[in-house]
């Protein structure tokens, strides 16, 4: 019998030593759990997510590292907000600020193989590329690139354009600091604009060969307001599509003895416009300011774009207009 307990003690030791060094394998975790840790990440702020202006909804683990900006505005928006470093590529026609010349081209136009090797955290694209191109862009998303459609062409979006643009780089407080001097001086332009009494009228070319004007709510529309002139096309049609809209030549030419100031500007879409070419151009000398040589032509980034340039825009044709302080 004490034989037969010594054995039984001797297997139960075994076996409890087998036990105890046995592997236990720890279960998966449970999608409520995945969720739970997504959730946390959401709440810490590690995880950010929007909607782009694709009705897109963009997740990022992470602020972005690597981006690849096709289109010229977000490119000068990212340096403003401190985050060159982490342009790794641009736009063909990108030229501003001086570093992004030294920065590898790509287009949209091209094979997306090109993008995909440099394997980006992120592309930032404008509507149109996403409109006209959804093969490139499916192509990158394909490929786990992460593609972000921001096109900010209403004045009145800037404050979520800039604020999206300083999520996918970390740069929130930057975005913040950069909206808040931009309203800043605006206030200060419109402080200025609000002691003048003679207020001039002005009619502003955004494409001379189709006779296109501004819209009111454009960047270029509230501009001249700012300033203090009367923009004499704000009574164009527009349909919300488009902040470039037709005003017509007969319309035009109607108000012509009206218009104290011609402003025109000058860049992708109105290349060859000049003070002598719009003299000469039939019917021009019955407008005003043609006749006085009160022509103005303002480079389109100054006044057209979604970028922090356009304050000095603003000061620069108020300067021409009024005349400098």
């Amino acid at each position: 019998m004490k034989k037969f307990l010594g054995l039984f003690m001797i297997v139960t030791l075994i076996l409890g030593m087998v036990t105890g060094c046995a592997k236990v394998e720890a279960p998966e975790a449970s999608a409520e759990l995945v969720e739970a840790e997504e959730a946390a990440q959401v709440k810490e702020g590690t995880q950010i997510t929007f909607t782009d202006d694709s009705d897109k909804e963009i997740v990022l683990k992470k602020p972005a590292e690597t981006v690849i900006s096709l289109y010229s505005v977000h490119t000068e928006n990212l340096y403003a907000l401190g985050a060159g470093d982490a342009v790794v590529g641009v736009g063909m026609s990108d030229k501003y600020p001086e570093e992004v010349l030294t920065k590898t081209q790509y287009s949209y136009k091209d094979d997306p193989e090109l993008i995909i090797a440099a394997n980006p955290d992120v592309v930032l694209i404008r509507s149109m590329i996403a409109n006209r191109y959804p093969d490139y862009v499916k192509a990158l998303e394909g490929a786990g690139i992460v593609v972000v459609d921001l096109y900010c062409s209403e004045y009145d979006n800037f404050d979520q354009y800039m604020n999206r643009l300083g999520l996918i780089v970390g740069q929130e407080e930057e975005a913040a600091q950069l909206v808040a001097t931009f309203h800043e001086t605006i206030k200060e332009v419109k402080a200025r604009s609000a002691l003048i009494e003679n207020k001039k009228t002005a009619y502003f070319e955004s494409i001379g060969s189709k006779f296109k004007t501004a819209t009111p709510t454009s960047f270029v529309g509230m501009g001249l307001e700012f300033i203090g002139v009367q923009n004499i096309a704000s009574d164009v049609e527009y349909d919300g599509t488009s902040t470039v809209v037709t005003y017509g030549e007969e319309a035009l030419l109607a108000k012509g003895p009206s218009i104290d100031v011609f402003i025109a500007q000058k860049g992708a879409m109105n290349k060859t416009v000049s003070v002598e070419g719009i003299k000469e151009r039939p019917g021009f000398t019955t407008i005003k300011a043609v006749k006085e040589d009160n022509v103005i032509i303002i480079d389109e980034k100054l006044i057209s774009g979604a970028t922090m340039r356009y304050i000095d825009g603003l000061k620069l044709l108020q300067d021409r207009i009024y005349g400098a302080e």
